[in-house]
């Protein structure tokens, strides 16, 4: 049978988002910025109602009867393939899989799914120096490392104590599509973890070392939470998919190894402090009526931050590093990239490749200050239609948008992006692949269509998609890693994807189980990049902020990194993945005369509550504007903040709704409105004046 059928799960990775509320809806499975209905204006990017195949969420299904933030779960499913995969996209299409399925003359009986969930967070290496320097994926370069997080608790990784107090490993658990309509699963610790052996039988792994905060401390800070479970898995009624939901957006402060509190003052890397996202694989089994199995290419689950602004596209994805690294470094298209260079003879696909680019620029508008010149070009480059001439509406190519071949041009902030850039580079560039694609499209070297992909395939991608890239310092979805070959499944010659496997899986480290023992921390070190090093649960996540509060809220504006000699103009960080600047749908005034709601005023998105007099976001310096001055005061407010959605999806007071050609802000919990900001630029203050 495995000579002929091919199973995988999709997406291949898929995010959770985690949320204070047990109600929960699912990931997107359209792309941010992608027109999905030409006649309503509805852009993609948005979650799904629980309990539908496809409806969109609108404005009020953000929040709970409670107002509290409702969680995203992540969906899985099964393809099966006739095919191994010899190219991408794929000649072979795939086929979902469910219970009753016929496969090469058998019946699917049964799909077992296991998943194992952890947070390593804390027993893994810093993200920025002494100085505050983001380090990057270029720290590990020779051999070398960063310096572990929480060195109180010693300097070896793999140390008993370390593996088993910094790490939160709720183990793996099992669940059957059958199980429809069940209860869901927990990942906590009062659930006996579970998995399914090589023949298809569920194990009890009854003496799995399942590691708590609570194990090991006690709390120092219980007013942000308390990490009891990592999330949840059920089988989704009717499909028999696999759905799983992560953490509640807690935090636990514990004491170093002397038995001192904590600090929280750091945007990164803070010692002391656990929160509960996590990731993991994602395995099945396909069990057929005759008693035999087949096992799936796994997939991986991540949960994250919040996705404030789920419609509004990154001009660079993660998508779009993952797509670089394996078309320059995989082999991915050696019609697109052979031979260490791109074909220029390749044509660019104006709807897969340009316009991601241009609507990323169209909709940046929406979660930051642009001035009204600004918003006209971001207009005017989001209009932009395969059958213009691209000369036209563009008259010069070369400097309107920053060059990644040129490394002189990642400090000249006149050019697009115009966002931050990463680790060492003062301002965003677009991947290679993408400014290469571009080129050719400018060139007159494009078609229309996009390739057409698989369901499975689609799947994979969009979710990546929705994603920030391009600044990961350290990021919000994945980080640097993303960039690293070893990340990957790959050939033994390390130059492509397995044919069964097909690209974009994880190499994800084969776990016994079987041999797990109370006394003993079951998960190591795991990966490190730029290592030959397989993937265990948690490997992921461990190279984000620790907390995940205090990065989000520090991401506003600032002045880049390194920044450029004189420059003292402030930019945005993440503005699609973390909104800075908004247009609250309760400012929008409704015109009488023409039957049509205008703008109001732009706020920031993140605007504390008052207590007195003292505004707990104010501050006369506006690089410290739109973020919580005192770090606690997020972790007691993030779930306040508001989320951006497309006017079509909010009910206006007035009937009707606020129009598809807007995207506003709603549910934003701030009592206090604060002041309407001003137009960028925006000037960075010396605080010794």
């Amino acid at each position: 049978m495995s000579n002929q059928t091919y199973f995988r799960v999709h997406p291949a990775i898929n995010f959770a988002r985690v949320g204070n509320s047990d109600d929960f809806y699912i990931a997107p499975e359209t792309a941010a910025g992608e027109l999905l209905d030409q006649d309503t204006g509805l852009f993609g990017g948005l979650p799904i109602r629980w309990g539908t195949e496809d409806t969109p969420i609108t404005a009020e299904d953000f929040r709970d009867a409670e107002q509290k933030v409702k969680r995203q779960a992540a969906r899985f499913r099964i393809f099966a393939y006739d095919q191994p995969q010899s190219r991408y996209p794929s000649n072979d299409k795939g086929t979902e899989i469910r219970i009753g399925s016929q496969v090469g003359g058998k019946t699917v009986k049964d799909i077992i799914w296991t998943v194992h969930l952890a947070n390593k967070k804390n027993n893994n290496f810093t993200i920025e120096d002494a100085d505050g320097q983001e380090l990057g994926i270029a720290s590990y370069e020779n051999g070398q490392t960063p310096p572990l997080r929480n060195l109180s608790y010693g300097t070896q990784a793999d140390s008993d104590e370390r593996r088993s107090k910094l790490v939160i490993d709720a183990g793996p658990r099992t669940i059957c599509s059958s199980q429809q309509g069940g209860e869901a699963i927990e990942f906590d610790a009062d659930t006996t973890p579970s998995y399914c052996d090589d023949n298809g039988r569920i194990c009890s792994a009854d003496s799995y070392p399942i590691s708590f905060p609570g194990d090991h401390f006690s709390n120092l800070n219980p007013g942000s939470g308390d990490i009891t479970t990592l999330g949840q898995l059920r089988i989704e009624p009717g499909s028999g998919r696999l759905v799983v939901t992560g953490g509640y957006g807690n935090a636990f402060a514990f004491p170093n190894a002397k038995g001192q509190a904590p600090t929280l003052d750091h945007a990164i890397d803070n010692d002391g402090w656990f929160d509960d996202v996590a990731d993991g694989p994602v395995n099945a089994t396909v069990v057929f009526d005759d008693g035999s199995t087949q096992q799936v290419v796994a997939g991986w689950f991540v949960s994250t931050d919040p996705a404030y602004a789920p419609q509004t596209r990154n001009v660079v994805s993660t998508w779009d590093d993952v797509f670089n690294t394996w078309v320059e470094e995989l082999a991915l298209m050696p019609s697109l990239f052979a031979g260490g260079q791109y074909n220029t003879d390749f044509p660019a696909s104006f709807n897969g490749d340009v316009l991601p680019v241009l609507h990323g620029a169209l909709l940046q508008r929406w979660n930051t200050n642009l001035p009204n010149a600004g918003v006209q070009g971001h207009n005017f480059i989001g209009r932009i239609k395969p059958t213009d001439d691209p000369k036209q509406k563009i008259p010069n190519f070369k400097a309107l948008i920053r060059d990644p071949n040129d490394p002189a041009q990642d400090e000249v902030g006149t050019k697009m992006p115009l966002a931050l850039g990463d680790a060492k580079r003062s301002f965003l560039s677009l991947s290679k692949t993408q400014y290469f694609l571009l080129q050719q499209w400018y060139e007159g070297l494009s078609q229309e269509a996009a390739p057409e992909l698989g369901v499975g395939e689609k799947l994979d991608k969009v979710v990546l998609e929705n994603c920030l890239g391009g600044r990961y310092s350290p990021g919000i979805d994945l980080t640097f890693v993303v960039r690293d070959v070893n990340l990957y499944l790959r050939n033994d010659d390390q130059s492509s994807y397995p044919a069964v496997a097909g690209p974009f899986r994880i190499n994800q480290q084969p776990l016994d189980y079987a041999s797990a023992s109370r006394s003993q921390p079951f998960l190591g070190i795991g990966y490190i990049p730029l290592n030959p090093m397989a993937v265990e649960p948690g490997d992921l996540s461990k190279f984000m902020s620790q907390p995940w509060h205090t990065d989000y809220n520090s991401c506003a504006v600032h002045t880049p990194d390194p920044n450029p000699a004189g420059n003292n103009t402030l930019y945005w960080s993440w503005p699609a993945q973390r909104p800075v600047q908004v247009y609250p749908a309760q400012l929008c005034q409704f015109d009488e005369h023409k039957q049509q709601w205008n703008l109001g005023g732009q706020l920031f998105s993140v605007r504390g509550d008052k207590e007195g007099s003292d505004n707990l976001t104010y501050s006369p310096f506006p690089q410290n504007e739109g973020r919580y001055q005192e770090y606690l005061d997020f972790l007691a407010n993030w779930h306040k903040t508001g989320f951006i959605i497309q006017g079509s999806q909010i009910p206006a007071s007035k009937g009707g709704n606020y129009g598809s050609d807007k995207f506003l802000e709603v549910q934003s919990l701030y009592d206090s409105y604060g002041q309407v900001v001003q137009p960028w630029p925006t000037a960075a203050l010396d605080k010794q004046d």
